[in-house]
């Protein structure tokens, strides 16, 4: 797996989670690069397996969601996505 995009909290919950729970979902914020067209970008996200449950707009633009653990590469593959951290309450 191409882990470039992941942070690093993130890149050490899906190590884990690929050797015992691969189906489970993990909550992820995805940061997109500025000026991407955002319809299409979504609908390559949920083809791939992500579950939008925010779409905020901004100086960044952030989808926030979830997906299978084992899907993720999918994501990192995606041109338009510039990093991809774990979501979760601090």
């Amino acid at each position: 797996m191409t882990a470039s995009k992941f942070s690093a909290e993130l890149t050490s919950v899906v190590t884990d989670k690929l050797q015992i729970a691969p189906d489970d979902y993990i909550d992820v914020r995805i940061y997109l690069e500025p000026d991407v067209i955002l319809e299409k970008v979504n609908a390559e996200l949920e083809a791939k397996g992500l579950r939008i449950r925010t779409i905020i707009e901004g100086p960044d633009v952030l989808v926030k969601g979830s997906i299978a653990v084992k899907d993720l590469h999918e994501i990192n593959a995606v041109a338009e996505v510039d990093r991809i951290e774990h979501d979760h309450v601090l």
